[in-house]
C-alpha cells in the first residue's frame, strides 16, 4: 500500500473466527522506516475500538476491503500529521508492550509534582499510591498496613507542546525524561528537584503524568533498577537502567464510571434495616452504585434455607446477616465501607438514636409493618433525619411495593408516609394496607417444619425486581432528583396466588399494567404522623 512517499507492506491475517471478526492487519515494514502508532504485539493494527462493528458474515471479501480502507485511512492520518498526539494518546496501550513490571496504582493525576509510594509485599513492588490506606480499601484484605513502603515521584508532563515528532521510547532512558522535567514551569522544576531529594533509595520508581491530547492525563511508570548516586533525574549525566513499567489503575475515580457507578455518591451513607432477601439486593446494588457507607441492620443469621433467595447464597450459613452481607460487599466491590448492626432496629434507635441522622438515607426491608410503622415515626419526629424507603413483598409473585417518605422540599417535607397507607375498614378492626394487593387478615406463610419455620412464598426475581425500584428510588433521593413521597407498585402474574385459592384485591385488578405508580392518592389527610 503506497500512500505520499511511504511504501507499506501489509500482512492481512484472517483469525479462526473471520468472518464474524475482523482480519488482523499488520505492518511488517514501512519504506522509508517510520515509528507508527497504533500498533499492539507484533506490529498489528489496533481497531479495538470498532471491534463492535456490524459485519456482514455472507461477505467476506467486503468485510477484507473495508477493513484495508479504514487501514488506509488511519494510516493516510498517522503519516500527514499527528502522530505525537496519537503516541500521547494511546500511551498506556503503548507502554504495555515492553513493560517488564507491572504495578497497581492509585496515584492522582495531579498538575503539579508530588511525592508517592511503592508499596511491598514481602520486598516485592505490588502497588505505587499517594494514600496507603485507600489503596488498601481496593484490596480484598481491605488493609494495607502490611506492606512495605518507600518514596517514589510523580511527574506530569506534556510532551506534545514540547516535541511535535515525540516518541514514547524517549520516556524510557532519563535523559528523555529529563528532556521533559526542563520544559515544566520553574516553580515545578524546583518542585522535582525539591521531591528527588527525598528518593535516595537503590531502586527508583518514576510515576509520569503524560497529557494526552483527548482526554486526562494517563501513567506510566519507569523502574530505575540499580541507581549509582544520585536519582538518574537529578544527575544530568546518568545513563541508568530504566524498564518501563506498566500501571494498573484502581483508583475510584477510574474504576466507579466504567460500571456506572458514581463517584460523587462516596460520601453518602445509606442505612439499610432488614438483610433479607430484598434488602440484601438493595445493599449489593447500591455498593455497585458507588455508596461509601451502607449499615445493616437484622439480627438474624444466615439459615441454609435462604440460599435460593439472598445475595449471598449459602456462602455465609451461620453468620449473622450483617456480617455475611459485609463479607460478600467487600468481596466484591472496592472502596466501600460496612457497618454492622447484629439488632433490632427498634432496639438500636433506643441505643443509638442519633443513628437516623448520621444517614442520607433509610431504607427499610423488614417485612414487619408494625416495627416499619414504628421507624416511620421516628423519621417523621424530626426534621434532622433523613428521607426513608419502605419496600416489601406480595406472597407468591404477585407484586411488590416501594414507598419513598420524608422526602425534603423547598420548604419542609412532602406529606405522605407509610401510616397513611394504613386504615381499618372496619371500626375497631384490624389495621389494612391500602396498597395490598393480597386479600387482607389472610395468613400467607408457610409452615415447613412447625414453629419457627414460617416463611412468605416469593421467589428470587420478585425480591430482585422489588430491590431495583427501592434502589433506582434511593439514587434519585440522593441526586435530589425525587420529589413528593411516590408509592411504586410492580404487578405480577397472579396465577400461582389464585390457583392455591387466594384472591387478590380490587387495587390489583384495577392497575392495568406491569407498574403504578402514586404520588398523592395514598396520603392520608388525618395521617397522625406526618400530617401532623
Amino acid at each position: 500500500m503506497t500512500l505520499g512517499s511511504y511504501k507499506f507492506h501489509l500482512r492481512v491475517g484472517l483469525p479462526l473466527a473471520f468472518p464474524l471478526r475482523l482480519p488482523e492487519l499488520t505492518v511488517l515494514s514501512v519504506e522509508p522506516q517510520l515509528e507508527l502508532p497504533h500498533l499492539v504485539g507484533d506490529h498489528q493494527l489496533c481497531f479495538e475500538s470498532e471491534t463492535n462493528l456490524l459485519l456482514d458474515r455472507r461477505d467476506p471479501w467486503g468485510i477484507v476491503q473495508e477493513s484495508l480502507a479504514r487501514a488506509r485511512e488511519m494510516l493516510h492520518r498517522l503519516i500527514t500529521g499527528g502522530r505525537a498526539e496519537e503516541f500521547a494518546q494511546e500511551i498506556v496501550a503503548y507502554w504495555a508492550t515492553p513493560a517488564r513490571i507491572r504495578l497497581d496504582c492509585d496515584v492522582d493525576a495531579t498538575e503539579r509534582p508530588h511525592l508517592t509510594q511503592i508499596l511491598f509485599s514481602k520486598q516485592v513492588p505490588i502497588a505505587v499510591a499517594d494514600d496507603p490506606f485507600a489503596y488498601g480499601q481496593s484490596r480484598r484484605e481491605r488493609r494495607a498496613d502490611d506492606l512495605a513502603r518507600q518514596n517514589a515521584i510523580y511527574i506530569p508532563i506534556d510532551p506534545v507542546a514540547v516535541d511535535p515528532e515525540f516518541d514514547p521510547r524517549e520516556l524510557m532512558k532519563p535523559e528523555g525524561i529529563r528532556k521533559y522535567i526542563r520544559a515544566l514551569p520553574e516553580a515545578d522544576r524546583r518542585e522535582v528537584a525539591r521531591l528527588l531529594g527525598h528518593c535516595t533509595q537503590r531502586q527508583e520508581l518514576v510515576v509520569l503524568g503524560v497529557k494526552r491530547p483527548r482526554g486526562e492525563r494517563a501513567r506510566v511508570g519507569v523502574w530505575f533498577p540499580r541507581v549509582r548516586g544520585k536519582h538518574p533525574l537529578a544527575d544530568e549525566l546518568a545513563q541508568d537502567l530504566a524498564i518501563p513499567v506498566a500501571l494498573r489503575r484502581r483508583d475510584l475515580a477510574f474504576l466507579a464510571p466504567r460500571g456506572g457507578a458514581g463517584a460523587e455518591l462516596q460520601k453518602r451513607q445509606v442505612l439499610i434495616v432488614g438483610c433479607g432477601a430484598v434488602g440484601g439486593h438493595v445493599a449489593l446494588i447500591l455498593a455497585r452504585a458507588g455508596i461509601g457507607q451502607i449499615s445493616l441492620v437484622d439480627p438474624d443469621s444466615f439459615e441454609l434455607e435462604n440460599t435460593y433467595r439472598h445475595v449471598c447464597g449459602m456462602a455465609h450459613v451461620d453468620l449473622t446477616k450483617v456480617q455475611g452481607l459485609r463479607q460478600e460487599l467487600q468481596r466484591l466491590i472496592p472502596y466501600v465501607k460496612v457497618v454492622p448492626y447484629e439488632e433490632e432496629i427498634e432496639n438500636l434507635l433506643v441505643r443509638q438514636p442519633e443513628v437516623l441522622a448520621q444517614h442520607d438515607l433509610v431504607i427499610s426491608a423488614l417485612g414487619s409493618p408494625t416495627v416499619e410503622m414504628h421507624l416511620n415515626e421516628r423519621i417523621w419526629s424530626s426534621t434532622k433525619h433523613p428521607p426513608a424507603i419502605f419496600a416489601w413483598l406480595e406472597p407468591l409473585g404477585i407484586g411488590g411495593h416501594v414507598l419513598a417518605t420524608h422526602v425534603p422540599k423547598a420548604e419542609g417535607f412532602s406529606r405522605g408516609c407509610l401510616e397513611c397507607l394504613y386504615h381499618r375498614p372496619v371500626e375497631e378492626g384490624p389495621l389494612e394496607n391500602r396498597a395490598a394487593f393480597a386479600t387482607p387478615g389472610i395468613n400467607y406463610t408457610r409452615d415447613v417444619l412447625g414453629c419457627g419455620s414460617t416463611y412468605l412464598p416469593f421467589a428470587d426475581l420478585d425480591s430482585l425486581r422489588t430491590a431495583e425500584m427501592a434502589a433506582r428510588f434511593a439514587l434519585r433521593i440522593l441526586h435530589r432528583q425525587l420529589e413528593g413521597a411516590p408509592l411504586v407498585s410492580w404487578k405480577g402474574d397472579a396465577l400461582a396466588f389464585e390457583k392455591v385459592g387466594y384472591r387478590a384485591t380490587p387495587r390489583f385488578d384495577a392497575i392495568s399494567g406491569p407498574f403504578s405508580e402514586e404520588q398523592v392518592a395514598h396520603v392520608r389527610e388525618s395521617c397522625p404522623v406526618c400530617a401532623s
